[in-house]
C-alpha cells in the first residue's frame, strides 16, 4: 500500500518537474562526501622563504603562501599534501624553482612551481641514528645540502636522489649535529653547536672524509662558543656566537664584527646579497653597502626575511607581517584562530565555535588570551571574539576558555571559562555575558570554573562548575538562576537525557545522575544516583570517564579510560530494573578496550565518532562493526590524540579537534529535513560524466526511499537514505555508469507523507 501511494506521488510530482528548473545554490560552499577541510591557525611562524613574488611562511599549522602584490595567501597542510603540520625548516632554491620543507622526522617535502609536493624520505627511513630532524638548507650547482641532526645529507635536485652523507667532522664523534650551514668562497661551512665552526672547501676529492674537515673557531680572531646561525651573501660568511654577529669576506685575513648590534639572538638567515635577523620584537636587514635597517613588528619576532627593500617579520603569536619601505606594518597570515590548540569546540548551522585551551590538568587555568575562534562558512568566514577587538572585555569574562556547547534550537552557541563564567554567542556575536557579578554562578578561589554546558528541552541552561560548594546551576529562560548540591562531586562533564536527569560526569568517581523533577525551583523532590565499577551500582569499566552522550535510541554511551560502556534504558534509572552498563562487542573483544576515549558525537544515521588517544573510529549504531579509523598514518589528521569533536548535523560535517589543530570530515548523513519538496537538492550539479567522486541528494527525511529517472520515467537507481542525504556513485541498478543527460530525483518517506523532487544534470566530458 505504501508502495503505490509513493508511486502515485511520484507521477504527481513528475509533471511539474519536467518545467522545472535547476535549484540556484551557492555550490561553491558545500563540500561532497569523503572530502576534509582544515581550520588552522597560520600565526605562530617558524621560518619564511619566498619564490618569486611569492612568499612563504612554515607555521605551526602547515604553511602558507602571499602573494604582497594581491594580497592574496593560499595555505598549505596535509591536505594538500605536506607530510606534517609542524615542519621545521623551509628553503628556496632560485635556479630550479622548487620549495623544500623538512621536518622533524627527516621527511623533506619539495613543492614544485605548479604547486605539486613531492616527498624526499632518504633520511626519515635510515635507521643509523635516533633523531632525523631537519635543521636547514642551501643549494649550490643542482646540489642541495641538508643540515640533519646527524650531519650533512647531500640531495642531486635535477636527479632527484642523495649523492653522500657527512656524518663525522673532523675528530669530533660520529653523528653530530648540524645546526646551520652555509656556502661560500668556495667551501661549505657548518655550525656544529657547541663543538664551534667547522669548514671544508668543496673542492676536496671527497668530502665525507673526517680530514676534509678544518675547524675555524678559535681562530683569526673567531672565538669559541656555540654556533647556532651560519649565513653567506656576496662571498661573505656570517657567523653568530654568543651575543654576536662576525663576518669574513673573501678577501679578509680575520673575522671582525658586523654591523649587527650586540644582542642574543633568535634568528639569522640570508639571500644572495642580504642578511637578516632578528631578536625580540625588531627585524634587522644588512646591505651589502654596509647599511643596517630594522623594523620593529610590536610582538615577538622569531624569523625574518627581506625582498628587496621589504623587511618580513615571523611572529611567535602575531603571524607573518611585512614592512615595505616608509609604510606602515601589514599583515600576511590567513584569517583564522590565534593558536590551534582544541579543549572543546562546537558546531551546528554551518558555524563552528572552538574553546582553545583555557584548562590544564584537574582544576588550573592556562591563562590563554587567544579569545573564541569562530568561523562561518555561509557568511564572514573566520572571526576571534577577543578582547582585541573590543567584542570581550578583560573586566569581564575573556579568557582560559574550555568549554563549547551549541543550542541547535535557538542558534545560540554557550561558550565556559575555565575562570571567570560564561560567554554567550549567535551567528559570532556576543549577546550575553554571566559572571560573578550579573549571575547566580558561585565563584570559589574567586574563579568560575565552568565545567559543563547544556540547554534542556525547556530552554533551561545546565552549568556544572568544578572545585565548587555548589557543583550545579540551572538558568530558566526567565533568568531564574537555581543552584543545586546533590552530593559532594567535582563534575567535568554534563550530558540530560530525553527524561530531563542530568547525567554528570565526576572527576576520576564515575557518573552522578541528577533529577530535579522538572522542578528546579524545589529541592524537595531531586534525586541522584552515583554509578562506579561496582557491580549493581553501574557496573562501569573504569571511573575515569570522560565522555558522553545520548544516541538516537536514547542509549546512553559513556567513554571512560578503559573504552566504550552503554546504559540501553535511562527511562528505568530510579527504579529496580535499571542494569548495569554493558559494553559492546566488536571482534570478540569491547569495544575499545584499553583506550582512552576522549568524546563521542552521533551522526543522524546513529552511527557515533568517537575521539581517543589513538585517532578517530566510527563504528555502526549499536557498536559492532568498525566503519572508519582515522589516523595520523590514513588520514590528514593533525595528531592521533583527538582531543574534542564537533557534528554540524545540517551538513554532516565533522570536526576533529587537537591539540594541533582542527581538521573535519564531510559524512555521508545529514538531519533530516521537515521541508523536503522546498530544500531538496543534489551537489555537485551539474556533474561531469566521467567525475570520480560521489553525487550526494540532500536534505531529506531520514530513511527515506529515493528513486533516480530519465526524464521519460525510466527508474535507473533505487536508494534508501540513512540520515536526512543519500550517496549515489552515478550508476545503475546493474552498475553501469548512467550516461550523460538530464535525471529527476524523486524522494518520499515510506508512508508517502514527505515528498520532494530535484533534477541532476549529467554532461559530456569537454573536448
Amino acid at each position: 500500500m505504501a508502495q503505490r501511494k509513493f508511486t502515485r506521488t511520484l507521477l504527481l510530482l513528475l509533471t511539474t518537474a519536467l518545467f522545472g528548473c535547476l535549484t540556484g545554490l551557492r555550490a561553491q560552499l558545500i563540500s561532497p562526501v569523503g572530502v576534509w577541510h582544515t581550520y588552522l591557525s597560520h600565526f605562530s611562524i617558524i621560518d619564511i622563504t619566498h619564490r618569486g613574488e611569492e612568499v612563504f611562511a612554515i607555521t605551526q599549522g602547515g604553511m602558507f603562501s602571499y602573494n604582497p602584490k594581491t594580497r592574496e595567501s593560499k595555505s598549505f597542510s596535509t591536505i594538500n599534501g605536506m607530510s606534517n603540520l609542524i615542519p621545521t625548516a623551509i628553503y628556496s632554491d632560485q635556479e630550479s624553482g622548487t620549495i623544500f620543507i623538512g621536518y622533524q622526522d627527516g621527511t623533506i617535502n619539495t613543492l614544485d612551481s605548479a604547486e605539486q609536493f613531492g616527498y624526499i624520505t632518504d633520511i626519515s627511513r635510515s635507521d643509523l641514528f635516533t633523531t632525523l630532524r631537519i635543521n636547514n638548507f642551501t643549494s649550490q650547482n643542482g646540489l642541495l645540502y641538508v643540515a640533519t641532526e646527524f650531519g650533512v645529507v647531500v640531495y642531486d635536485i635535477k636527479l632527484k636522489e642523495t649523492r653522500y652523507s657527512i656524518t663525522k667532522f673532523s675528530d669530533n664523534q660520529s653523528g653530530i649535529p648540524v645546526n646551520d650551514l652555509a656556502i661560500a668562497q668556495g667551501h661549505l661551512w657548518v655550525g656544529l653547536g657547541s663543538e664551534g665552526l667547522y669548514s671544508a672547501s668543496l673542492n676536496e676529492p671527497n668530502i665525507t672524509f673526517p680530514s676534509a674537515w678544518v675547524k675555524e673557531s678559535g681562530k683569526l680572531g673567531l672565538p669559541g662558543g656555540r654556533i647556532p646561525f651560519v649565513a653567506s651573501a656576496s662571498h661573505t660568511i656570517y657567523v653568530n656566537v654568543a651575543d654576536t654577529i662576525f663576518q669574513l669576506g673573501s678577501t679578509d685575513t680575520s673575522w671582525t664584527y658586523s654591523p649587527f648590534p650586540f644582542e642574543d639572538w633568535q634568528y639569522m638567515a640570508a639571500t644572495e646579497d642580504q642578511v637578516f635577523a632578528c631578536v625580540g620584537s625588531l627585524s634587522y636587514l644588512l646591505k651589502m653597502n654596509g647599511t643596517l635597517e630594522y623594523t620593529d613588528n610590536f610582538g615577538t619576532a622569531i624569523s625574518c626575511h627581506a625582498t628587496g627593500d621589504t623587511i618580513w617579520a615571523g611572529d611567535l603569536t602575531e603571524g607573518l607581517q611585512w614592512f615595505p619601505p616608509g609604510k606602515d606594518r601589514l599583515f600576511a597570515s590567513p584569517p583564522g584562530p590565534l593558536n590551534n590548540y582544541v579543549t572543546a569546540a562546537a558546531a551546528g548551522n554551518g558555524q563552528l565555535y572552538i574553546a582553545p585551551r583555557g584548562k590544564k590538568g584537574f582544576s588550573d587555568r592556562f591563562f590563554d588570551k587567544s579569545g573564541i575562534p569562530y568561523f562561518n562558512y555561509l557568511n564572514g568566514g573566520w572571526k576571534v571574539i577577543s578582547h582585541r577587538n573590543g567584542m570581550l572585555s578583560q573586566d569581564s569574562v575573556w579568557q582560559d576558555f574550555a568549554r563549547a556547547y551549541f543550542d541547535e534550537l535557538s542558534g545560540k552557541c554557550y561558550i565556559g571559562s575555565f575562570a571567570e563564567g560564561i560567554v554567550v554567542l549567535k551567528d559570532g556575536e556576543v549577546q550575553q555575558i554571566y559572571n560573578n557579578d550579573n549571575s547566580g554562578l558561585v565563584s570559589k578561589e574567586g574563579r568560575n570554573r565552568v565545567s559543563g554546558l547544556e540547554v534542556d528541552e525547556f530552554g533551561n541552561l545546565w552549568v556544572t562548575q568544578i572545585v565548587n560548594d555548589w557543583p550545579i546551576h540551572a538558568l530558566t529562560p526567565e533568568g531564574e538562576w537555581y543552584r543545586f548540591r546533590p552530593t559532594i562531586m567535582d563534575p567535568i562533564g554534563i550530558e540530560i537525557d530525553n527524561y530531563n536527569n542530568k547525567w554528570i560526569i565526576n572527576q576520576s568517581q564515575g557518573l552522578v545522575v541528577f533529577s530535579d523533577n522538572y522542578t528546579p525551583e524545589d529541592p524537595s523532590d531531586d534525586q541522584y544516583k552515583r554509578l562506579t565499577t561496582d557491580f549493581g551500582q553501574g557496573g562501569l569499566p573504569d571511573n575515569s570517564v570522560f565522555a558522553i552522550t545520548q544516541d538516537l535510541d536514547e542509549q546512553m554511551w559513556i567513554g571512560t579510560s578503559d573504552g566504550i560502556t552503554i546504559f540501553y534504558d535511562p527511562s528505568v534509572i530510579w527504579t529496580s530494573d535499571f542494569q548495569d552498563a554493558v559494553c559492546p562487542i566488536i571482534d570478540g573483544f569491547c569495544l575499545l578496550r584499553g583506550q582512552q576515549v576522549n568524546d563521542i558525537v552521533v551522526d543522524a544515521a546513529n552511527r557515533k565518532w568517537i575521539a581517543t588517544e589513538n585517532g578517530v573510529y566510527q563504528v555502526n549504531e549499536d557498536g559492532t562493526e568498525l566503519l572508519t579509523h582515522f589516523t595520523e598514518q590514513n588520514s590528514p589528521l593533525p595528531d592521533d590524540d583527538v582531543k574534542a569533536l564537533a557534528l554540524d548535523q545540517s551538513t554532516g560535517e565533522v570536526f576533529f579537534g587537537t591539540a594541533k589543530g582542527t581538521v573535519s570530515y564531510i559524512g555521508e548523513s545529514i538531519r533530516g529535513s521537515e521541508e523536503l519538496a522546498k530544500k531538496l537538492y543534489a551537489f555537485p550539479n551539474p556533474v561531469r560524466v566521467d567525475y570520480p567522486e560521489i553525487v550526494m541528494i540532500k536534505n531529506m527525511q531520514q530513511e527515506s526511499i529515493v528513486k533516480i529517472t530519465t526524464t521519460t520515467g525510466l527508474v535507473v537507481r533505487e536508494l534508501t537514505s540513512l540520515g536526512g542525504q543519500v550517496p549515489w556513485d552515478m550508476t545503475d541498478t546493474y552498475g553501469n555508469r548512467v550516461p550523460p543527460g538530464i535525471y529527476l530525483i524523486m524522494v518520499a518517506t515510506a508512508d508517502g507523507q514527505s515528498t520532494g523532487i530535484t533534477k541532476l544534470a549529467v554532461i559530456e566530458k569537454p573536448n
